[in-house]
């Protein structure tokens, strides 16, 4: 566990994830390339969301009461929302597109120099004048974090320009919050598998109508009280069971639970104990698990349970990490984690992890 020290100053995150663009290896194969690649594929994933600027506390206690003064070890800035999916996708070396709202701000700025750094493609990213990027403070806990976030939406959207591009990717992330468009219908018909996350309703209703979108979807993962709420189902399997009439597969994140996913176009239903961990910071580990399921996913000939197994293994290794999502651990750093075991559970993700080799 992190002790409590007093907040340090903030950490620009710029000059590490340069540095750490420098170790990404570039496409993965497994006997051949992750993924079919067509004439004109901008990338083997793209992302689209909105990204936030996150300041995020590590190493706190507990939560300040109203009034009181509490401290953490550390502050990091980076790029959250979208921001971490995409960070996660590149560092597991999967050439990674970025299609997001930026404005004229110096975060924005910011963000795109350092996606570049990275060796994001941010061809698809849409500029707003006058507009600013915005900015989530994290409170970060090891078993949990808050959040306060300051946002105006971008005057356009985030995607509506989409409608009129070309290209093709491999597998889509996309926060289902916007509304599905013309173009996520064209990719989806064209070949690309979407993978969508939903997030939080804060209308408070979890009705059809949150759920129509979804349907535009090959995947969707959520957490449990996601899933019951949008079901009113108190079992998981059976709330996933009832959200496979919108998608056809449905993982259900659980923490420190695991994982249940059910597939309804394989048969396969499948459940997997998450990897013991102390998390350093859990801001970003539901973006995280997404990235890493969506990877996993790429590698040819996986069963649904060995993809949830890789995901949790990845997310696990996020969360232990100081950084969290900000500083998400490359492809070699996980097979050299993933060798140092006997367990047999581990052995089979170091084979699966080791046979995926940079192209």
């Amino acid at each position: 566990m992190i002790a409590a020290a007093g907040v340090k100053c903030a950490v620009d995150m710029r000059n590490d994830e340069q540095s750490r663009a420098q170790t990404v290896d570039t496409d993965f194969r497994r006997g051949s390339r992750m993924g079919s690649r067509r004439q004109g594929t901008i990338a083997q994933v793209l992302t689209v969301g909105m990204a936030y600027r996150d300041i995020v506390i590590t190493g706190m206690r507990a939560m300040p009461r109203l009034g009181e003064e509490t401290y953490g070890d550390a502050l990091h800035e980076t790029w959250g929302g979208i921001g971490n999916m995409t960070r996660v996708c590149r560092s597991l070396g999967m050439s990674t597109a970025l299609a997001t709202a930026v404005g004229d701000d110096d975060a924005s700025e910011r963000l795109l120099r350092d996606m570049a750094a990275l060796g994001v493609d941010t061809s698809l990213t849409n500029r707003h004048s006058g507009w600013q990027l915005p900015v989530t403070v994290a409170l970060s806990l090891p078993e949990d974090r808050a959040m306060v976030t300051v946002e105006t939406p971008p005057p356009s959207g985030i995607a509506a320009h989409l409608d009129d591009a070309e290209f093709h990717a491999d597998a889509i992330i996309v926060d289902m919050r916007d509304p599905a468009m013309q173009w996520l219908a064209e990719a989806r018909a064209g070949g690309s598998r979407v993978y969508a996350s939903r997030g939080f309703d804060p209308s408070g209703e979890w009705g059809r109508a949150a759920l129509a979108e979804v349907d535009a979807c090959d995947a969707w993962m959520l957490n449990d009280v996601e899933a019951r709420a949008f079901t009113g189902e108190d079992d998981i399997a059976s709330a996933a069971r009832a959200l496979t009439a919108h998608v056809p597969l449905v993982v259900v994140t659980r923490g420190a639970r695991g994982m249940f996913g059910l597939d309804t176009a394989t048969g396969e239903e499948a459940e997997v104990d998450a990897f013991p961990v102390t998390p350093r910071t859990t801001t970003g580990a539901g973006d995280s698990t997404l990235a890493a399921f969506v990877y996993a996913s790429a590698i040819p000939g996986l069963p649904l349970r060995e993809r949830l197994d890789v995901a949790a293994f990845i997310a696990a290794s996020i969360l232990e990490r100081p950084g969290g999502a900000a500083t998400p651990p490359t492809h070699g750093q996980l097979v050299a984690r993933s060798g140092d075991s006997t367990n047999p559970r581990l052995q089979r993700i170091h084979e699966i992890l080791a046979a995926t080799v940079p192209a």
